[in-house]
């Protein structure tokens, strides 16, 4: 009879049987116990006749079983406005706002001199400026 590789840990047993290309749903941990130890396998389940889409997921597989359908997978839904929102007043983001409000046409190496003399943090700054860019964008 052929020696088995055991494992300590069922999670181990069972990351074995997927790597071996076993898909995890397929795979049944066997338990063994010698002199007090205790130590775990896995081997894969009987097909049922049920189940047998699992043939046609496994990589090599040569089953003449008939495709089904490719599943679907539903997506996330997403905001319906993805444009930035002003920031509130107050801070250094509308503090960069108000500035860009005021010098529309301002590039950022612009930008980087005007943070600087006003004690901002220049890569914020910066990406205020896209956030303002793109918001202003969006309103015209």
């Amino acid at each position: 009879m052929e020696e088995m590789t055991t494992y300590t840990r069922r999670e181990n047993a069972r990351r074995a049987g997927v790597a071996a290309g076993v898909p995890a749903e397929r795979i049944k941990i066997t338990v063994h116990k010698d002199k007090g130890e205790v130590r775990f396998g896995w081997k894969e389940k009987e097909p049922d006749s049920a189940d047998t889409g699992w043939l046609q997921r496994r990589p090599g597989a040569t089953a003449t079983i008939p495709a089904t359908a490719p599943e679907t997978r539903t997506t996330r839904q997403r905001s319906e406005s993805s444009t930035p929102k002003r920031p509130k007043a107050g801070g250094k983001c509308a503090a960069v706002w108000d500035h860009l409000d005021v010098n529309p046409t301002a590039t950022v190496k612009e930008l980087r001199e005007v943070a600087t003399a006003q004690r901002w943090n220049v890569n914020n700054a910066v990406c205020e400026f896209y956030a303002w860019r793109k918001f202003t964008a969006s309103k015209a």
